[in-house]
């Protein structure tokens, strides 16, 4: 018996665990796995094996920082999508040709037109745009960047890295003593009032948003 979508994306969330990311609808019949890029193959290999799912495009969509690309199945004559996310930076994730032959013409063609590198593809010529153009031009490829303006950027920064942004002027304090007012404390002075700060960005996923890079401690862009 056919599984239906419904047990098919139960499968890919018990099967990939952590690296099953989200779940989401392009249209009510059309149900989209988001899965880690390091799932995947695994995840192609699953529908394969355990629904016999028919490649049938790739589509690549340039966010700004990062690309999303949509692997499209026909499963029992619906629609079913794995979705996988790949940073700009690196602009490379495996072939799944090795599990879906067919499927080279779609990452050559994905590799023209936005530079992504799909490793493991045995045939990486390019498709359908002039042979000079594979190192130095990629059509539909975007400048890296986010939704932070240049001169916003270093306010934002602060913000992430120290909550405060502005610190109090002098003369601000001082009338503030004068008045007998409490002190201010702020995220400058109260590491743990730091780190909840940081917490919350990172359960809203505003870092996300914004392209925040906790290791460098900068935006990506």
């Amino acid at each position: 018996m056919a599984l239906d979508q419904i047990e098919i994306i139960n499968i890919l969330r018990s099967e990939l665990a952590d690296n099953f990311v989200s779940e989401s609808k392009i249209s009510p019949n059309n149900p989209v796995a988001h899965v880690a890029k390091s799932a995947l193959l695994d995840a192609v290999k699953l529908l394969v094996e355990r629904s016999e799912a028919r490649f049938c495009m790739l589509t690549s969509v340039d966010n700004g920082l990062d690309f999303e690309l949509i692997y499209h199945f026909s499963i029992g004559g619906r629609i079913l999508s794995l979705k996988t996310t790949v940073p700009k930076e690196l602009s490379e994730l495996p072939s799944i040709t090795d599990v879906v032959p067919g499927a080279a013409s779609a990452e050559r063609e994905v590799c023209d037109l936005f530079k992504i590198n799909f490793q493991g593809l045995s045939d990486s010529r390019p498709l359908i745009v002039p042979y000079e153009w594979r190192d130095k031009k990629a059509p539909l490829r975007k400048p890296m960047g986010g939704i932070v303006a240049q001169y916003q950027k270093p306010t934002v920064e602060t913000m992430m890295q120290h909550g405060q942004v502005f610190t109090m002027p002098s003369s601000v304090k001082a009338n503030r003593e004068n008045l007998q007012l409490p002190e201010v404390k702020t995220t400058m002075t109260r590491p743990e009032a730091l780190r909840e700060l940081q917490e919350i960005a990172r359960e809203v996923k505003f870092d996300s948003l914004i392209g925040y890079d906790w290791q460098k401690r900068r935006l990506r862009y």
